[in-house]
Order: structure tokens, then C-alpha cells, then sequence
């Protein structure tokens, strides 16, 4: 498992605390390789794509 640089750390951090509140559940998942962390990375960017385009259909359906 390679150890992740306290950069990137931090970022994995900062998007926890986004989602925590902004009231998001969501699952840590630890990443052991580079390209773990690719793809896990690449889900969570698309879930939260899916998320907003939600968001957004609710509110243009609300107006």
C-alpha cells in the first residue's frame, strides 16, 4: 500500500468535510494503489455530477 502525501491527504479531507456539510452520507473507501485511488476518484466526480444535475432538475422544477 502506498502511504499518501499529506497533500493529498488533505484534499481527501477537505471533500469528507464538504460532504459531512453539506449533509452528503457517504462511505470512505481506502485506495492502496495509485491507480485505486484513479478510480475511486473517478466515481466519486461522477456521483457527484449525478448529484447535481439532480439538484438542478429539482430546482428548475421548483421554479
Amino acid at each position: 500500500m502506498n502511504r499518501a502525501s499529506p497533500a493529498d491527504l488533505r484534499k481527501c479531507l477537505e471533500a469528507a468535510n464538504l460532504l459531512a456539510s453539506s449533509g452528503i452520507r457517504f462511505v470512505p473507501i481506502p485506495a492502496a494503489t495509485d491507480a485505486e485511488y484513479a478510480m475511486l476518484s473517478a466515481m466519486f466526480m461522477d456521483k457527484l455530477e449525478s448529484l447535481a444535475v439532480e439538484a438542478e432538475k429539482k430546482e428548475g422544477g421548483a421554479a
